[in-house]
């Protein structure tokens, strides 16, 4: 099972365009193993954020992708709560730490 099969597995089931644009932010990582879901989603939703604070883009024309953005850390948690032997609080600590360190433009 790869990520993108995790995703759209999960109910209730995000709308349709939401979900494809999830998995086009994704990218290749969308084929990673199931296993990876958590830090995947995590990382992949910092990195489209640092671009979207970068670019100063927090418009209406902007939405769907700050919509992905946080649709894509909810699923981090999701996963990562639902997975044996996955350390929470490490996860915690861990998503604190990558999303405080985006920095605004200069």
């Amino acid at each position: 099972m790869t990520v993108a099969h995790w995703l759209s597995t999960q109910s209730p089931e995000p709308p349709a365009e939401l979900l494809a644009h999830i998995v086009a932010v994704l990218g290749a990582d969308a084929r990673r193993p199931v296993e990876e879901t958590a830090n995947v989603c995590l990382a992949v939703a910092a990195r489209r954020l640092q671009e979207l604070v970068t670019a100063g883009r927090f418009e209406r024309e902007s939405a769907l992708d700050l919509l992905c953005v946080d649709a894509l850390v909810t699923f981090a948690f999701e996963h990562a709560s639902a997975s044996a032997g996955k350390d929470l609080d490490r996860f915690s600590d861990e998503a604190i730490m990558r999303l405080g360190a985006l920095t605004p433009p200069a």
